[in-house]
């Protein structure tokens, strides 16, 4: 495997101008890094951006994000094979892998298996673990989701969506869980008992939501036109994104620690940076395309003033975030 540095000296901070006349920045990314040569199928950041790991068919590779030489680990063979889901804890203590039919949870040292689980019958489109590590949400293409309790290695199941469960997302401390559908619903909801908290009903399929850290605000994103910030505490609508485009979709995102800024990855070498308080696009960046599309699969905060990504053509970047005015 070839791994190819390069330094791409940061340009000065560019404006463009969005239908609000708010001032977008942009720029070069300031590291780039090759962490696969071939196409990947699915990649995940841990929450620091310090952990990059990385599916491309025939292999999973763990890296960590400053290393150059190899990753810290690669699961071969079966253990690799038609792996589609990719997770870690926020303790950077665990990951995940799945083929969409079982999930198996590994340690990051030592890198040794810990637990398999599946739900049968039950093909898996999304997955997302706790900060420790303790709880994994499942959603499924039958509208099924599930609590894998790891230390009890108990599964609970509920009944959430009449449709297929595009998305999860679960607070840090594993106790609420939000989940988005074709069903055009996306539903807050207590992990322990499977009650509802919020049901939000949209104009198409929620393809994507988020949850911040404290379980206080949520985003979700419908096919077509509805993209919306949360408060989850009472369940109204605090913000819209401020855009005309239509159609468009994120593969990944997440709050920053204070839930001010919404950060986003997309297909098209697109990364955005989104002010909660009125939904304003405030920086805009383009992944580098070295073999493909160069669609970007994972997004992460890296310290206070830089986000990191990677995209489908296996390159880590590194990106200086802007001064922003968060209210």
């Amino acid at each position: 495997m070839v791994k190819v540095v390069t330094l791409i000296s940061a340009l000065s901070a560019l404006t463009l101008f969005g239908c609000s006349q708010q001032e977008v920045h942009t720029a070069k990314s300031t590291l780039a890094l090759s962490h696969s040569d071939n196409i990947i199928t699915a990649s995940v950041l841990s929450k620091d951006g310090q952990l990059n790991l990385v599916a491309d068919g025939k292999t999973v590779c763990l890296w960590k994000n400053t290393q150059v030489e190899s990753p810290l680990h690669c699961l071969k063979g079966n253990e690799a094979q038609f792996m589609e889901l990719l997770d870690i804890s926020e303790d950077n203590q665990f990951y995940l892998v799945s083929n969409q039919v079982t999930v198996r949870l590994y340690s990051v040292q030592g890198h040794k298996p810990l637990g398999e689980w599946g739900v049968a019958g039950n093909i898996i489109n999304d997955m997302d673990i706790s900060a420790n590590g303790n709880k994994i949400l499942l959603g499924f293409r039958s509208g099924k989701a599930s609590i894998i309790d790891v230390q009890r290695n108990e599964v609970t199941s509920f009944d959430k969506h009449r449709l297929d469960i595009n998305s999860v997302s679960l607070s840090d401390d594993g106790e609420m869980a939000f989940t988005g559908s074709s069903d055009k619903k996306a539903r807050v909801w207590h992990t322990s008992s499977g009650e509802n908290v919020h049901e939000f009903s949209h104009g198409s399929r929620v393809n994507h939501v988020s949850i911040s850290s404290d379980g206080k605000v949520g985003f979700t994103l419908d096919a077509i036109k509805d993209r919306t910030f949360w408060d989850l505490s009472t369940g109204k609508v605090l913000a819209e994104l401020d855009t005309n485009l239509r159609f468009f979709e994120f593969n990944d995102s997440i709050f920053s620690s204070d839930n001010s800024l919404l950060l986003t990855g997309s297909p098209k070498q697109v990364i955005k940076l989104w002010r909660v308080v009125d939904g304003a696009l405030v920086a805009e960046w383009k992944s580098e395309a070295t073999k493909g599309r160069a669609s970007v699969l994972s997004v992460a905060y890296s310290g206070q003033d830089k986000i990191v990504t990677n995209n489908s053509d296996g390159l880590f970047e590194q990106w200086q975030l802007p001064s922003v005015n968060n209210k």
